[in-house]
């Protein structure tokens, strides 16, 4: 220790800042020169001399003109503020005390690094690298804000970054206690002096206006940050300003978008700068980016994020090309929420499977008689035995003499019935593609996609050895195949697919088609998926403005467009504008449908989750128990949307804290889903995985290592396990726990093999 242990509980001796200090020792450290000049204190490079260990440090002296009673507690509660902290990102308090002379010192962690704005310029790091730099920024920020500490000048030159990459945040010299705000007669003083010591380029418009300071304070100095990592100028534009210039710029004036105001001065070197072209960088920060920015940046602490941990939330899901404004509602759901809309999921059980295979066997004949008036009766006859045989065997699984036990599940039928479609209708190749397609679907809303891609790729096969490559049957073969790949997350394939089918049908069907204007919300969801939210909002508008136009403003299909739209509209930040499009048609649906119909309820739900997004968690509640409450009386507590309108209840009640009463609502949906729909059905999976985070948050390792892993081995939305889990900011507590690592490498193989199949 330093000449005095307990520095931290005496007053302050005027500092002593001249150039004869080089040499000299203080405790156990030899000052060798000075570094550096804070808004405190002179900063001294100096190394460890007591033989113990070799290390170099710096140590911090006070000004002579910050020798006030005020000024000195503020240096010794910088002190007790770093002692405080202990982050990898967060320079470290080694050591605090007096020299011989009574002058007040912090020995400190050395940073022989570059300032963050310039590290990134010098190394030409693309946007996304210096996004994963900045998330370590707010990684020790969101740790200072845990401990009930605001750093208050948080600006380039405060963050440096080492040769190796390595960030840290320096200088709590202002940071204030929030805890210190009950003792008013303590704290006037010191926000009073306190306040002067910041960055006014820097400084919030709460700091500038002797407001109230927050953590929202942190954030929008955050977003001043950020936005010249991105767009390599402070928002408030180029150019020397006065004061007061500088003053009404950040309180009174909305900055530009970083997308354009980055060609403000030299858009040809800023782009260089990021390893890219200006056209290219301006196409990066629009639309997500910009977004996060300006949330960051508003004026009204109120409307920025709520927390750092928001803001890293959203940086990370742009990273991994997942939509931005809050984390996701649940991993699959969140991917298919707002691109199959219109349709209820299939009634798992023996007796509702076999009404859908009997219903769909109906239609299949129907449809094959009329594509077929030139067969001869008795020809229509024999296929229709033939299929009838078909499923006769098909349900022969729940004989005695076959069955494992007393009991067997839908899934066992299904699994017999595909294994055998091969063989018993070899003699009608027609035929036997369409049940292989109507099997497939089965697949397909049960979510065992690669067992329905299996199905409708022989079924593709077999039609395109039968009729030619513009046949309505081909076409519809296609989309089915594109769809499900798009579901696996084969994206390119899909894409490919859906784009002949869409010209396919254009050309065959005419462009006002309901299979076309299907074909096109195909499409649009696979570039959704993508992160072509610009692209797919292009092709979502077109569906439907040609559904409104052609089918009418109320038609169903109409309405299920109008939800594609608002979910696109949504996940590009424009929560406005998909709010006003969810309420149109709910109140269409409401009138026209009724109120208690499965699209209704599924629209209230989308709604539900755009306030939420806006953070009207109270609205979004009472919306959501609405929706919850009816669903479960329309469809019972097992079907499928009621589990799903459950888990979305929880999601938002979990947003708002009130964890227990989420978690009760999230195992009662598992329950259910294990019997039900299987533990291998996505949907359970989505379930296990929120349980798992439920437990991290409440601290339980073993506990959310568990059900995450769990979720992993049972289908949680292949081939982005990895990414989500890795980046999910709910498993923050997990990510010293070398379990995790094994986990995380665990779920990256899985992803792997995923997307090589």
């Amino acid at each position: 220790m330093l000449a005095e242990e307990r520095f931290l509980e005496h007053e302050a001796s005027p500092l002593a800042e001249k150039s004869y200090l080089t040499g000299q020792t203080i405790g156990a450290y030899k000052l060798i020169s000075r570094v550096g000049q804070g808004g405190m204190g002179n900063v001294w490079l100096a190394e460890r001399v007591d033989g113990r260990f070799e290390r170099q440090v710096a140590v911090k002296f006070l000004h002579f003109a910050l020798t006030s009673p005020g000024a000195a507690e503020r240096f010794k509660r910088e002190g007790k503020i770093l002692g405080q902290l202990a982050h990898p990102h967060i320079a470290e308090l080694i050591d605090a005390g007096v020299t011989p002379k009574g002058e007040p010192c912090l020995v400190l962690e050395y940073v022989d690094g570059t300032h963050i704005d310039e590290y990134c310029d010098q190394h030409k790091l693309a946007v996304d690298a210096r996004i994963k730099l900045f998330l370590d920024v707010l990684g020790a920020v969101a740790h200072a804000h845990a401990n009930l500490i605001v750093h208050r000048d948080i600006k380039p030159s405060n963050v440096l970054v080492r040769r190796d990459g390595q960030v840290k945040l320096l200088d709590f010299g202002i940071a204030k206690l929030l805890a210190e705000e009950g003792d008013a007669a303590s704290a006037t003083q010191l926000t009073l002096e306190g306040g002067a010591a910041l960055t006014p380029q820097f400084a919030a418009p709460e700091q500038l206006t002797a407001g109230v300071i927050t953590t929202a304070t942190d954030v929008y100095s955050l977003g001043v940050l950020l936005y010249i990592l991105l767009a390599g100028q402070h928002p408030v534009g180029p150019g020397p300003r006065s004061p007061a210039e500088l003053v009404r710029a950040i309180t009174d004036i909305e900055p530009p978008r970083a997308s354009s105001a980055f060609a403000a001065v030299d858009a040809k070197a800023t782009a260089e700068n990021r390893a890219t072209t200006p056209d290219k960088l301006r196409r990066q920060l629009r639309g997500d980016l910009d977004t996060v920015m300006a949330k960051a940046l508003k004026k009204n602490q109120a409307e920025r994020y709520t927390s750092v941990t928001t803001l890293t939330d959203d940086l990370r899901r742009f990273l991994s090309h997942q939509p931005v404004s809050a984390r996701p509602d649940t991993p699959a759901y969140r991917a298919a929420k707002f691109v199959r809309r219109n349709g209820t999921a299939v009634a798992l059980s023996a007796v509702a499977l076999l009404a859908i295979i009997a219903g769909l066997t109906g239609t299949l004949m129907q449809a094959r008689a009329a594509r077929q008036q030139r067969d001869s009766a008795l020809r229509e006859r024999d296929r229709a035995s033939r299929i009838t045989g078909f499923m006769t065997n098909m349900f022969k699984v729940s004989d005695p003499a076959e069955a494992r036990g007393n009991t067997i599940t839908v899934r066992e039928v299904l699994d017999k019935a595909s294994s055998e479609i091969g063989t018993g209708l070899a003699k009608d190749a027609e035929t036997q593609a369409d049940m292989m397609n109507v099997m497939g679907d089965v697949y397909d809303d049960l979510g065992l996609y690669p067992r329905a891609e299996s199905l409708y790729r022989r079924a593709f096969e077999i039609r395109s050895g039968i009729v030619g490559p513009n046949h309505p049957d081909i076409l519809e073969s296609k989309r089915l195949l594109g769809w499900v790949l798009e579901e696996e997350g084969h994206y390119a394939e899909a894409e490919k697919l859906q784009r002949e089918t869409l010209e396919g049908e254009r050309r065959v069907l005419g462009p006002e088609r309901r299979e076309t204007l299907a074909s096109m919300n195909d499409l649009a969801a696979d570039l959704f998926k993508q992160g072509r939210y610009a692209e797919a909002e292009k092709l979502y508008r077109e569906a439907f403005d040609t559904a409104r136009r052609v089918l009418g403003p109320e038609n169903r299909q109409t309405l299920a467009h109008m939800n594609n739209l608002a979910g696109d509209i949504h996940q590009q930040g424009r929560y406005a504008e998909a709010e006003k499009l969810q309420r149109t048609a709910l109140d269409t649906e409401r009138r026209v449908l009724g109120s208690d119909n499965p699209v209704t309820l599924d629209t209230m739900d989308n709604l539900a989750l755009t306030l939420r997004q806006e953070e009207r968690y109270a609205e979004a509640e009472k919306l959501q128990r609405e929706a919850f409450d009816t669903t479960l009386r329309v469809l019972g507590p097992e079907h499928p949307q009621t589990l799903h309108a459950k888990g979305t209840l929880a999601l938002i009640l979990k947003r708002e804290g009130h964890y227990a009463e989420a978690e009760k609502l999230f195992r009662q949906e598992l329950d259910v889903e294990r019997r039900v729909l299987g533990p291998d059905h996505s949907q359970t999976a989505e379930t296990v995985y929120n349980l798992g985070c439920m437990a991290a948050l409440k601290g339980n390792r073993d506990e959310a290592l568990s059900l995450v892993r769990e979720a992993v081995d049972h289908g949680l939305i292949p081939p982005y396990d990895d990414q989500l889990i890795e980046q999910d900011t709910d498993l923050n507590l997990l990510h010293g726990d070398p379990r995790f690592g094994a986990l995380l490498a665990h779920a990256k193989k899985r992803a792997a093999s995923q997307k090589s199949n």
